[in-house]
């Protein structure tokens, strides 16, 4: 069950010996020793890590997949570590023959599966650069990424064939394409495009098959060679190639945060490999002899592959934990009366308890009855990272689920490795101390009044191995982020608390994370939804608790009315015309329309609209005025949101969501 609170040091990092410069905090770190600049196991990169794990336990499973049956998905099929070596060195000899240069990259354009890692392994154990292609950031991502990092090769699911033959001809580094499933039953067509684009197909089994025939000794990379090159949105403009080194990963993958991974536990793989989180976790399993059991595909019919595999140990994003805590009410409202009021008894007690800092016997029989429906009843550690987890889910999730329940927090840019909660530690609100393997301080932001010497308060930078090498081919942005002495700027504000965990309140820029993980930046959507003749003054709104964007906006009212009349409901009064639902959907329909033409994403959508109708004499809603508008013009946001707070709420609440839940700390 964990110890409870009360068993935890009362101050639980300490203070660097290097001290504080001016601007800027003491930096802290996890325990007196300094970040680690080796890895644990002393590999220098994943490969080696890998096989000396396959070397020590050869029949562990290692990885395991739900094999397809007449009637759905089978019971998980699991591979050996032994195995799983034979087959990435096979495919790293099938990969020598086609004579690409020395440390090129390789795509991967997959979702997560057993032959993704085997790629990953078996390339590296050549010394390759492993490049991930999520294709959330765009339609043209692929086209994108393939020629900014000059790729020679991808690998790629079959379903996703026909995208990658659509940007054949634009893509002119590329020469091989490999399917990591069979290419019986690919339309001809398909073939044909790669034919005549030059671009040999291949499949993974024959590549493996050429492999064993002709063998080659391993050549991996060294730590200061790349291990990947990964690239995200978390900005403006086109997506930066986080250059991550192979040190790094094997630093961060062995440390694990400081928790001990055992080679008993099971993992089950189904966020995306393309995100650093995710790779991290899996590489840590990998490298103590854990399982990784792989997801069905189909994310909501997750609840079947956890009940299949029985996990020991599960990360997760806000969202999935979300649909854990409405599970359990759901579960617990179809249940016959005595039990439905002996649960909803104890989950109200072993939440109160939880929020005391203790645990009780209530939490056993939550762990027996309604924890073990949903994780399976094995889990004993529960890792959420990507984005703030909700005070109340938090709880939750301690009080039910019969494990340790613990906050992270990172970016792709340190390896996801910046903090986590410590076991035990049953308090939410926090993402606990540094990991063992990085220096965290606090630099001063005094345009946002938040200092060390006021508030203890600043950006968050950090500090170790685990940092990045810089943005690939984008030394402008490097340089804004990354110091020369290696110190790296999150751009996140932060405050460290009495007992030496860190709370992330702010950040420095305009650019937050959804509940699911996603980066948006505000002022990019903004600047594209002003584009519509009836939109004055939009600003776009969202919370990390959530996984949707609202908006608030001062209409054309010009425009607006031509509209209305011509549509049958114009009224005479700007403010009466705001408040009519046909105003809103008018207006959210306009705004959707352009951020469509602009190619947003999804979740750049705003979802629901609330219509400023009190305008000055220069038609605006947000003004110097009402200190919503700076001298310049440009919009004050925690203003804005202090003075729609209630509006903001409401239309979350008609969106579903409930932002009374949503405890401040």
């Amino acid at each position: 069950m964990g110890a409870s609170s009360s068993s935890l040091p009362s101050v639980m990092s300490v203070e660097s010996p290097a001290g504080a410069k001016p601007g800027e905090g003491v930096p802290r770190r996890l325990t007196s020793a300094g970040p680690p600049t080796t890895a644990k196991n002393g590999a220098t990169n994943l490969y080696s890590s890998f096989a000396a794990t396959a070397d020590k336990y050869p029949n562990n499973n290692c990885f395991g997949f739900r094999p397809v049956q007449a009637d759905g998905l089978g019971p998980f099929s699991w591979v050996s570590y032994k195995e799983i070596k034979t087959r990435a060195l096979n495919l790293a000899s099938g990969v020598a023959g086609l004579s690409l240069a020395s440390k090129s990259g390789f795509g991967m354009y997959s979702a997560n599966c057993m032959n993704f890692q085997i790629v990953t392994l078996g390339m590296m154990s050549q010394g390759f650069t492993c490049v991930p292609v999520y294709d959330t950031l765009g339609e043209n991502i692929l086209q994108y990424e393939v020629n900014h990092a000059e790729l020679p090769i991808v690998f790629t699911e079959v379903s996703k064939l026909s995208a990658v033959a659509a940007v054949l001809s634009s893509c002119p580094t590329l020469k091989y394409v490999v399917t990591l499933g069979s290419l019986d039953g690919v339309a001809g067509d398909t073939i044909s495009a790669f034919e005549a684009a030059g671009v040999n197909l291949l499949d993974f089994e024959s590549l493996m098959k050429k492999g064993a025939e002709s063998p080659v000794e391993p050549s991996p990379a060294g730590p200061d060679d790349l291990a990947f090159i990964m690239y995200t949105s978390g900005t403006t403009g086109d997506p930066k190639g986080v250059m991550i080194k192979q040190g790094a990963i094997v630093i961060g993958a062995t440390y694990c945060a400081g928790l001990e991974l055992l080679p008993t536990d099971r993992y089950l793989s189904f966020l995306p490999l393309a995100h650093i989180f995710e790779t991290m976790v899996e590489h840590a399993l990998l490298a103590v002899g854990g399982s990784v059991g792989f997801f069905g595909g189909n994310i909501k019919k997750l609840p079947e592959d956890i009940g299949e595999l029985k996990p020991t140990i599960f990360a997760g994003v806000p969202r999935v934990y979300q649909r854990f805590y409405e599970a359990a009410y759901a579960k617990i409202a179809e249940m016959p009366g005595l039990l439905k009021a002996v649960l909803g008894h104890a989950l109200a007690k072993e939440t109160a308890n939880v929020q005391a800092g203790k645990k009780s016997f209530w939490g056993k029989i939550l762990a027996k009855t309604l924890g073990k429906k949903i994780t399976g009843g094995s889990v004993r550690l529960m890792i959420s990272g990507a984005a703030p987890l909700p005070v109340h889910v938090h709880e939750f999730l301690c009080a039910g689920m019969g494990c340790s329940v613990l906050q992270g927090y990172g970016m792709t840019e340190n390896a996801a490795n910046a903090t986590l909660m410590l076991q035990g530690d049953l308090r939410a609100g926090h993402v606990g101390p540094p990991m063992p393997t990085m220096d965290i301080k606090l630099v001063d932001v005094p345009e946002m009044n938040y200092t060390t010497a006021e508030n203890n308060c600043g950006e968050v930078c950090t500090f170790g191995a685990c940092n990045f090498a810089g943005y690939y081919k984008n030394k402008e942005e490097t340089d804004k982020v990354l110091e020369a002495d290696g110190w790296l700027h999150t751009g996140d504000i932060g405050r460290w608390n009495p007992d030496g965990t860190l709370s992330i309140i702010d950040r420095k820029k305009n650019i937050f994370k959804l509940a699911q993980g996603e980066y948006v930046a505000s002022e990019k959507i903004e600047m594209i939804v002003s584009k519509s003749k009836y939109v004055a003054q939009p600003w776009i709104y969202g919370n990390s608790f959530f996984p949707m964007l609202v908006a608030v906006v001062t209409p054309d009212f010009g425009e607006l009315h031509k509209a209305a009349k011509e549509g049958g409901w114009d009224v005479e009064s700007n403010v009466e015309l705001a408040k009519k639902d046909e105003a809103k959907k008018f207006i959210l329909d306009a705004m959707k329309a352009e951020a469509k033409a602009a190619k947003l994403k999804t979740f750049e959508l705003p979802m629901a609209v609330h219509l400023e109708g009190e305008i000055n004499e220069l038609m605006q809603g947000f003004s110097i005025a009402n200190d919503c508008l700076t001298p310049t013009f440009k919009l004050k946001r925690p203003q804005l949101l202090k003075r729609y707070q209630e509006v903001i709420d409401a239309m979350y609440v008609k969106l579903g969501e409930d932002p009374s839940k949503y405890k401040k700390v």
